[in-house]
């Protein structure tokens, strides 16, 4: 694993934050574009209070989801409505850059929609971790786990509810993917997964490959570094 452990959630994300700065920023001058995939849950939160305030070339940034739920975009739950109010409303971005899915809509359809919009490489995949091992919406246990493709619609039957997500294909076939992982909680099943004690269908987090780990210390307590 390749970590970077900070004494504070606050300041993993305020790390993970700056060097997705500097990320935009050089491949903005190598090829002229930055497309990065934002993650949901309530970590990416912290990310985003720290990103909106840093000197970015938005203009030259196009913003994805690597997942949703079953909900639409003014929904308390959607993963794109988290995004909007804490780091999108406060870019000068264009709307026409931002591309979420379309979680009102049935999940297969959405699914193969926002696979066609994709461009043919993303440049950054941003992921979290579950307490159950979970990343993106690839759950222990679920179909979405072996799928082919580029997104799928996975059917969570412990949260009995359809989710849209990218397959590990799409993950690992972005230039970087980083994961931000914080809290107490997080820290045995990052020890777990550290020794691959579980596999895929255990720990789904285990199917990214060569991510580079934002912890804060409680959630690398157990980890061997």
């Amino acid at each position: 694993m390749k970590v970077f452990v900070s004494p504070t959630p606050e300041a993993a994300a305020k790390l993970m934050a700056q060097h997705l700065a500097r990320a935009a920023q050089a491949a903005i001058k190598e090829r002229g574009g930055f497309s990065v995939a934002l993650s949901g849950g309530s970590t990416p939160k912290l990310m985003y209070s720290v990103l909106k305030d840093l000197e970015l070339p938005w203009a030259q940034v196009q913003v994805y989801f690597s997942d949703e739920r079953s909900v639409g975009p003014d929904s308390q739950d959607s993963n794109y409505r988290a995004a909007k109010l804490g780091l999108l409303d406060h870019l000068s971005l264009p709307a026409a850059q931002v591309h979420r899915i379309e979680g009102e809509r049935d999940a297969h359809a959405a699914a193969a929609d926002y696979a066609a919009l994709l461009p043919p490489q993303l440049d950054l995949v941003l992921l979290g971790m579950g307490d159950d091992g979970h990343t993106a919406s690839l759950f222990p246990d679920t179909e979405g786990l072996a799928a082919s493709g580029r997104v799928v619609a996975n059917w969570v039957p412990k949260l009995d509810t359809w989710r849209v997500s990218f397959t590990f294909a799409e993950i690992n076939a972005a230039r970087e993917r980083w994961l931000l992982v914080t809290g107490a909680s997080k820290a045995e099943v990052l020890r777990e997964v550290q020794n691959g004690m579980g596999g895929i269908e255990g720990h789904p987090v285990e199917g990214v490959q060569n991510g580079l780990w934002y912890l804060d210390s409680a959630a690398a307590a157990q980890l061997k570094l």
